[in-house]
């Protein structure tokens, strides 16, 4: 089968049982409301996605799916004829659009979508250069960061918990143009997928994201963490301190991954799920050999705070 070329990471989507606590949390977290139904909040980034964050409302709180962009109607066509997956439908969501739902094998939802409306991209600073002791980068320039709402720029990626991850790995890769960036590994186990694989787009020898999705084996079944891309390290540190003014739960941060080598700030939304901001990512291509990591969660980190070991259970 021709494999579907995906464009972006479109959004994850979750239920809660208050929108209004919830649009409060992403307000400070740097988003801002794109719409709102009676039932629904839909928030954006700085960028031209209509939204990268859908909240339902509901009787309990549970995470929903994750969405995916392509760019063609024809490589929607081609979503709608992997197994199981439901005839392209119109999206009644504000924005528009069409879209194919599929079922993952471990029962997760993700949503192909195409032609949902964009909105103008909203002006934030530029990302300020950094003075190294082997080449200085700002020139005749200061920086000048207060502690605010840092604006989410967009959806990078997402994680998935799974019970069987060699399934999950094995239809993402079978049915989209996805590769392995890197793997993490139980001890001793022959293969490299056992544990979790960050899985990128292929694109041969263009360079893209370390990785758009996470599959991690785990006894926990959903959403692990949602993560949002903002301007540099002065905005991951500025929104840190905001986040704590406003007294919401850190999760794990300030801290530089080993895998990726993003640094990240980790943070619990009102319902208990886990959002990331980060930045200084890294860009790979066909030439990138995976690593098999080995360790707990704490030995992903290279400085800053880490998860601790029940990170990725």
């Amino acid at each position: 089968m021709d494999k579907v070329n995906l464009l972006d990471v479109g959004y994850t989507a979750y239920q809660v049982t208050d929108l209004d606590l919830m649009e409060r949390f992403l307000i400070d977290f740097g988003m801002t409301r794109s719409a709102r139904t009676a039932d629904a909040l839909y928030m954006r980034g700085s960028g031209a996605n209509h939204h990268v964050h859908v909240a339902r409302l509901g009787p309990d709180n549970r995470f929903l799916g994750g969405a995916f962009t392509v760019a063609t109607r024809a490589e929607l066509d081609k979503a709608a004829r992997i197994p199981g997956a439901s005839p392209v439908t119109a999206i009644t969501d504000p924005g528009g659009g069409f879209r194919v739902t599929l079922t993952t094998p471990n029962k997760h939802t993700i949503w192909i979508e195409h032609g949902v409306a964009t909105v103008p991209e909203m002006p934030v600073r530029r990302s300020y250069r950094m003075n190294f002791a082997s080449e200085h980068l700002r020139h005749n320039s200061a920086v000048r960061q207060r502690p605010e709402a840092t604006p989410v720029l967009r959806i990078g990626h997402f994680v998935l918990w799974v019970p069987d991850a060699l399934s999950e790995i094995t239809w993402f890769t079978d049915h989209f143009a996805l590769c392995p960036a890197d793997y993490i590994c139980a001890p001793a186990e022959p293969e490299p997928i056992t544990v979790g694989t960050f899985l990128r787009f292929d694109r041969g020898a263009e360079f893209v994201e370390h990785h758009c999705i996470l599959i991690n084996k785990s006894k926990h079944f959903g959403c692990h963490h949602s993560s949002y891309e903002v301007l540099d390290l002065d905005a991951v540190a500025a929104g840190h301190d905001h986040l704590v003014a406003k007294g919401w739960t850190l999760d794990a941060g300030v801290g530089r991954h080993y895998l990726g080598s993003l640094i990240y700030d980790y943070w619990l939304d009102p319902f208990g799920n886990r959002i990331e901001h980060y930045t200084d990512t890294d860009v790979i291509n066909d030439a990138y050999v995976p690593v098999r990591f080995v360790g707990g969660a704490h030995e992903t980190t290279q400085w800053g705070m880490a998860p601790p070991d029940t990170f990725f259970d």
